[in-house]
């Protein structure tokens, strides 16, 4: 807001309540408080104030006329916060969240199924420091240790063909799974 604006500010906050009193020095006060944001941002927030049945019928402070507003050189401006995962708890910047929380679940997976059905301890910050096509190598050797170990649950083996294989239908894994388990027990016997 410039000084003009200010004053004109002020004389409509008077005209809705006349013990409000304008003199130089509160102009003054007032314009170095205002200056940094938009008059129309302001208005908005005095037209809030007025509407306010809990503090309508009071003169309003300059603190809730500016709260949560953004002062004219920001705007436009993207501001980034930090997000915890949910997963490690690390505080990630929110626009790597996606990436590191969906990298974080798959490398906490990974490690668990290796330990669980392989018996191999899998260091979870090596895996998620490898660069992409390293951790897709990895994640395809995986998967298809994980299909193809005969002590994997079958909703999980599905859960995997799905995951690799998205254009498959239910029908098409379900053959496929039955095939292999046809397979493992012909060589079994």
């Amino acid at each position: 807001m410039n000084k003009k604006e200010t004053i004109h500010f002020m004389e409509r906050v008077k005209s809705h309540y006349q013990e409000f009193i304008i003199d130089d020095f509160k102009i003054s006060e007032w314009y170095g408080k205002l200056k940094d944001y938009d008059a129309e941002d302001v208005n908005k927030k005095f037209d809030e104030h007025l509407s306010s049945e809990e503090y309508g019928e009071y003169i309003p402070k300059i603190f809730f006329l500016t709260k949560y507003l953004t002062p004219t050189k920001d705007k436009g401006k993207v501001v980034h916060y930090t997000i915890y995962c949910p997963n490690c708890g690390d505080e990630i910047p929110d626009e790597e969240f996606e990436y590191h929380s969906q990298r974080c679940y798959e490398s906490s997976t990974i490690v668990r199924d290796f330990k669980k059905y392989f018996n191999k301890n899998l260091q979870k910050k090596k895996i998620m420091d490898l660069d992409d096509e390293d951790f897709n190598k990895l994640y395809l050797d995986y998967v298809d240790k994980m299909i193809n170990c005969d002590r994997v649950e079958t909703f999980r083996k599905k859960i995997l063909f799905h995951i690799m294989y998205p254009e498959y239908t239910e029908d098409d894994i379900n053959d496929i799974i039955k095939e292999m388990v046809g397979k493992k027990e012909k060589t079994n016997e």
